[in-house]
């Protein structure tokens, strides 16, 4: 059950994107807290940045693949990736890193809707 995406992760198509949410609003919460540390900021606002962990991503973490799509050397995509361990402390050619810097984004992209929904909904109540 192998889907590529070929844009961005794809929230509500994954299990992970599903668990996440349904999370109650205290959970809710502590998810504002990751997406307000600094160094996520920085790295969520890096746009080269979060394409290149989403191909990476597509691609199973495959380094040669991965430089293949993005029209990258070898060495400028392992350089990336360095600048994310550097920025996180995660590197995501780690297992374990890997799911915990998805989460994120998938948290990222899941606040982004809740965002675009508030406001479509505040937009709508009558003054």
């Amino acid at each position: 059950m192998n889907k590529a995406y070929p844009d961005k992760i794809a929230v509500n198509s994954s299990l992970l994107g599903n668990l996440l949410v349904n999370l109650d609003n205290e959970s809710l919460g502590n998810v504002q807290n990751i997406l307000e540390d600094e160094n996520v900021k920085k790295f969520l606002k890096d746009e080269e940045l979060t394409n290149t962990v989403e191909l990476f991503f597509k691609n199973n973490l495959n380094i040669i693949k991965t430089a293949q799509d993005a029209i990258v050397h070898r060495n400028t995509l392992v350089y990336r990736l360095e600048k994310i361990k550097k920025m996180l402390g995660l590197d995501i050619r780690n297992f374990e890193d890997a799911v915990t810097l998805h989460t994120v984004i998938i948290l990222k992209h899941l606040e982004q809707k809740r965002k675009r929904r508030t406001h479509k909904l505040s937009r709508m109540q009558p003054l």
